[in-house]
């Protein structure tokens, strides 16, 4: 999995790159963020709306408001993490301990 792309393409004015200046597309300056980058989560409130690189789609998203999609992740993971531990305790109940052994 690729955490950055090997070209950028803006997906603002579609300029085709190799280097990301100053977290912008030399082309428009439209800012593209991607996971390396360490932005704080003040920082990422400040700017509110921006491009973010999305390795398992392989696309840049636009993000419209960081606090929406910050609190929507936070809900996705929250029902992902309750299907894993509901699915857990299903399997724990059905490999209990025998109560009698075989002699």
């Amino acid at each position: 999995m690729r955490v950055r792309p090997q070209r950028y393409k803006c997906p603002h004015c579609k300029w085709d790159f190799a280097y990301r200046k100053r977290r912008c597309c030399p082309g428009c300056g439209t800012l593209l963020l991607i996971a390396s980058d360490m932005l704080s989560d003040t920082e990422l409130t400040e700017l509110r709306s921006f491009w973010m690189w999305e390795p398992l789609k392989e696309r840049w998203d636009y993000i419209h408001d960081w606090e929406e999609h910050k609190r929507e992740a936070m809900q996705r993971f929250q029902e992902y993490s309750k299907a894993r531990i509901g699915g857990l305790a299903q399997n724990e109940q059905m490999r209990q301990p025998l109560t009698k052994w075989i002699q």
